[in-house]
């Protein structure tokens, strides 16, 4: 009984343990996802900085810089020197934005949130998959954490108004892809 018991406090320890493990979904499939593209500004104060086939934007303002989605938790090296090399400071960053809670789009958040202090803001939808690092992301089904977890400072809501520094942004909320789908829109 004793041992029956220790077997199975063990097992459930290990299954706790697989629980808080991230498990980012292989990019093997898509190499490009990891691959170095140079930066280039798109127009005005917009800003392209991810990788060759993961969107990263940055948005910079007056008052600071805005970071819209980090691709791959490998992605975040790239994204610092790509916007260290259009000549800005990854410590302006001041919010953080993602268009969905998935792991090609959160990979490098919550690293970013840690060496930037920057707030997250994420759409209503999207906020608790954003909060478990992907275990309730309804799309890939998964038992497994996909992104390393982080909470929400601000939680958005269709025609939610976003204002930086002279930068305003909407959010215009259209589950697709997620629940928490979103574009953006800079006025």
């Amino acid at each position: 009984m004793k041992r029956t018991l220790f077997l199975l406090f063990f097992l459930c320890g290990a299954l706790a343990v697989q629980a808080q493990k991230v498990v980012e979904p292989s990019a093997e499939k898509h190499p490009e996802w990891t691959q170095s593209f140079p930066p280039f500004q798109i127009a005005g104060n917009l800003y392209y900085v991810g990788t060759a086939d993961l969107a990263c934007y940055l948005i910079t303002t007056s008052a600071g810089n805005i970071l819209i989605n980090t691709g791959l938790a490998s992605s975040e090296t790239q994204i610092i020197a790509n916007i260290k090399t259009l000549s800005f400071k990854i410590s302006d960053t001041k919010i953080l934005l993602t268009t969905q809670a998935h792991f090609d789009h959160m990979g490098a958040m919550a690293a970013m949130k840690k060496i930037t202090k920057a707030k997250m803001m994420v759409d209503e939808g999207d906020a608790a998959v954003a909060a478990d690092g992907g275990l309730s992301d309804y799309d890939l089904k998964g038992d497994v954490r996909t992104f390393t977890p982080v909470k929400a400072d601000r939680i958005l809501h269709n025609d939610d108004i976003i204002k930086l520094g002279n930068a305003k942004l909407t959010i215009l909320h259209h589950p697709v892809i997620q629940k928490g789908h979103a574009a953006i829109y800079l006025m």
